[in-house]
């Protein structure tokens, strides 16, 4: 077995075609060889701090492609008559990532700003100045329904994985245990994993994660902090009614928990029902641009009361000491300016379009609520066949088992809505024929 791993993972696709492709191009580079014999499947992913299943599927799409060979009882290897310099083929059409497509109008709200930072050298760099706007900025993307965050208690990060990989770091000690839904953000996932903290999961309804279970939880199990994602859920795309919100930050104060809520859709439908954190002081809520705008623009924006601040502040310099400068005076420009909501709500508009398109050719077994980037398809125990069948035609889709936070989760598969409206609708038309019929 060779000790090769990739340099790194990166990209905004699922983490099983990243992976696929660093292994083309190692082998394009020269550092894997014919007949390399590549890691187990069990030693990648606990390298790389991924699931068993996302290497094998890495391992699914690199054969798929020709570039290695499966030997029952030997391993993997490097196709031995493959040539170093083989390109890897890309998947036919992508409906994996939910990042919005980052070109036309934004780059014309970009542009402008750049040219402006580009003609006067200190645009960029006085630090407290500067800081003051970008939390002001901060706390207006983030208000709504009568909300309004002092943006003294608002800070910038590195994008919302940074803010919510710190609060995880500030708020969990490893083992401990933080609530979730079965359902929930590879991006938790991958955070716990790093942070060694324990996710426990309760069911969800129509209306979101359910109170009762997370009370019975709490009662039987110390938990540090509860996760929740009450708009556009990612991945079934549920947004939680008012009502919902507030008897789960009741629960919250009963057991005396933070509340860690994630929002990096919600200004795609502006009219969404209040945060938690409206009924919750403890709770830290995190959201930003890069969901909604484009994904180069990676800038997020943490709410916290002043007595979570300082741990979270630490937490968050220790990984990543501060957002990048330009991308956060870039954000601030667009935020205060009008443009940020004017290009949300175009993009709600395109995106519940497209919404429309797959709920009529994938029926009611397709989850797609108005301005969701993303549309859920309920499957029954052919789960995986119909992913797998999905990739083998050149349609990348997100199986549920990135999405699982325990065994035995609802199963499924999310389809991206991101992409340009021809690409969106020949994935649905390619699922449509493998799906089966609604209930």
């Amino acid at each position: 077995m060779t000790i090769w791993e990739p340099a790194g993972l990166s990209g905004a696709g699922p983490r099983y075609l990243t992976l696929a492709d660093a292994i083309g191009a190692d082998i394009a580079a020269g550092r894997l060889g014919p007949g390399d014999r590549l890691p187990t499947q069990r030693e990648l992913a606990r390298r790389l701090g991924v699931t068993i299943a996302t290497v094998g599927r890495a391992y699914q799409v690199a054969a798929r492609r020709g570039l290695v060979t499966g030997e029952v009882g030997r391993g993997t290897f490097v196709t031995p008559a493959l040539a170093p310099a083989a390109p890897a083929a890309a998947p036919v059409v992508d409906v994996a990532a939910v990042h919005p497509p980052g070109h036309g109008p934004v780059h014309r709200a970009v542009a402008p700003i750049l040219h402006r930072i580009a003609a006067d050298p200190l645009a960029v760099g006085a630090e407290d100045a500067d800081a003051v706007r970008h939390r002001i900025a901060g706390a207006r993307w983030m208000a709504h329904a009568g909300w309004r965050p002092d943006p003294g208690t608002v800070e910038v990060t590195a994008g919302g994985q940074h803010g919510l990989a710190a609060a995880l770091a500030a708020l969990a000690q490893p083992r401990q245990v933080v609530v979730t839904t079965e359902l929930t953000n590879p991006g938790l996932l991958a955070a716990a994993r790093l942070l060694r903290v324990e996710l426990a999961t309760v069911p969800s309804d129509a209306a979101g994660a359910r109170p009762d279970a997370v009370d019975r939880l709490c009662a039987r199990r110390r938990v540090a902090a509860l996760h929740l994602h009450p708009t556009l859920h990612n991945p079934t795309g549920v947004t939680m009614p008012a009502e919902r919100r507030r008897e789960l930050a009741a629960v919250a104060a009963a057991h005396d928990l933070t509340v860690i809520e994630e929002d990096p859709f919600g200004a795609l439908l502006p009219d969404r029902p209040p945060p938690v954190a409206a009924w919750h002081r403890r709770t830290v809520h995190l959201t930003g641009i890069t969901k909604t705008l484009a994904p180069g623009l990676r800038i997020g924006y943490r709410y916290a009361p002043p007595s979570l601040a300082e741990p979270l502040r630490a937490a968050a310099q220790a990984l990543a000491w501060a957002p990048a400068p330009l991308v956060a005076e870039v954000a601030t420009e667009l935020v205060l300016g009008g443009a940020a909501h004017r290009l949300a709500a175009t993009r709600a508009a395109e995106l519940a379009g497209r919404a429309a398109i797959a709920r009529q050719l994938l029926g009611d077994r397709a989850s797609a609520p108005g301005p969701a980037p993303f549309a859920w398809v309920r499957l029954d125990h052919d789960a995986e066949a119909v992913t797998t069948a999905a990739r083998r035609r050149g349609i990348a889709v997100a199986g549920a088992d990135e999405f699982a936070a325990r065994r035995g989760a609802p199963p499924g598969l999310r389809v991206s809505l991101s992409a340009d409206e021809d690409t969106v609708r020949t994935a649905l038309r390619a699922l449509s024929r493998l799906i089966p019929a609604g209930r």
